[in-house]
């Protein structure tokens, strides 16, 4: 993946689908300085880039422990992952798929609360969201070397192994089984956004931090930016541009996390047409959305994760539905240039001059 950083008036980091804006301090890296926010000291910096659950981790952690939850998220981060990946045979999740129709595999307690958490996000979704999706993702394979549109009777085929009732939990026995073999799990939809809490937990376990980890599309926000300039300040990508180039900037509190689902980051073309890796359960193909990009900020990382997929999926109206509701708020990027944002958010979301082609609106 190509990544850039550039000058723009203030520091731009580039995170995957956000850009962190810095005002422009003095102090960088090794470098110190008496500036304060939250209780963390500007100088006091570690930061890292690293590549695990099939996406770019970024981290920038301030602070007296910042080595330490720098070091401690990317343990934790590789800890999960091999826990959940279905591409590890060694994880949980592999053994779990390994075992459709044949045997429930115990699994560690917290991979079962993902599991249940994962569960009733996907019975209450009404279909647009469903972690047994793995047996249609693997056929595409839009995130691999070889993506491909399947045939028509393949398809076929895998859609037979969808459906979230043949996940079977006991929670008694810390068991999860798929009834039917072939049957898969995929978590790749709520999985990092999930990641991403866990992070601000441990951050949070260290007196003094403040920071920001990025998991691909998920975000998650420890602290005030550390210069005294208040809340840490991102660039929100524009779908329709390059890396570098954001519609709006957006304030996020302590503790909050925010995902973005869209079709712009991974696709292939083929036959001269554009397949994006956001697979809509109901038809075993790309989502046809209406939306280009769907962005949530809330302070549960696994919402925010699942119902930017799932009302990118469903689409612009069944998001404006929900664009005034407590818990969670919404930045949408539909397909004829307007951007929509909950009331809850304007106080800190700013329009980006140079994202001239938008149109603007609170969510009535």
């Amino acid at each position: 993946m190509e990544r850039k950083i550039t000058a723009i008036g203030c520091a731009i980091i580039l995170l995957c689908a956000v850009l962190y804006l810095a005002a422009p301090a003095a102090s960088r890296e090794g470098e110190s300085s008496s500036s304060q926010g939250s209780g963390a000291q500007a100088g006091e910096m570690a930061a890292g880039i690293t590549y695990a659950m099939n996406t770019v981790i970024e981290q920038r952690w301030y602070g007296p422990a910042a080595d330490t939850v720098c070091d401690g998220s990317e343990a934790l981060i590789r800890e999960v992952e091999a826990q959940l990946s279905m591409h590890l045979e060694s994880s949980e999740i592999a053994k779990v798929n390994a075992q459709a129709g044949i045997a429930p595999v115990e699994v560690s307690e917290r991979t079962f609360r993902l599991l249940q958490r994962a569960k009733q996000l996907s019975e209450e979704s009404g279909g647009a969201f469903d972690i047994t999706i793995a047996p249609v993702v693997e056929l595409w394979g839009i995130t691999g070397d070889d993506p491909q549109v399947p045939s028509d009777e393949a398809l076929a085929a895998a859609m037979e192994l969808v459906g979230i009732d043949g996940l079977l939990l006991d929670e008694g026995a810390r068991t999860a089984y798929l009834e039917r073999p072939g049957m898969a799990i995929d978590l790749g939809g709520i999985a990092k956004g999930w990641t991403a809490g866990l992070v601000g937990e441990l951050a949070h376990g260290q007196a003094g931090t403040a920071g920001f980890a990025s998991l691909g599309g998920n975000l998650i926000v420890i602290g005030e930016n550390p210069d005294g300039s208040g809340a840490f300040r991102f660039g929100l990508r524009d779908p329709q541009g390059d890396a570098s180039q954001y519609l709006a900037i957006v304030e996020l509190e302590d503790g909050e996390t925010m995902a973005t689902t869209g079709g712009y980051e991974r696709y292939f073309e083929q036959d001269g047409v554009r397949y994006h890796h956001v697979i809509d359960p109901k038809t075993g193909y790309p989502a046809q959305s209406d939306l280009l990009s769907v962005t949530v900020i809330t302070q549960d990382g696994a919402l925010g994760d699942y119902l930017s997929t799932a009302l990118f999926i469903e689409g612009k109206e069944a998001a404006l539905a929900r664009g005034q509701e407590e818990g969670f708020a919404l930045i949408l990027v539909d397909t004829e240039g307007n951007v929509y944002y909950s009331p809850s958010l304007a106080d800190r979301f700013e329009p980006h001059d140079g994202a001239a082609a938008y149109r603007y609106f609170v969510i009535e």
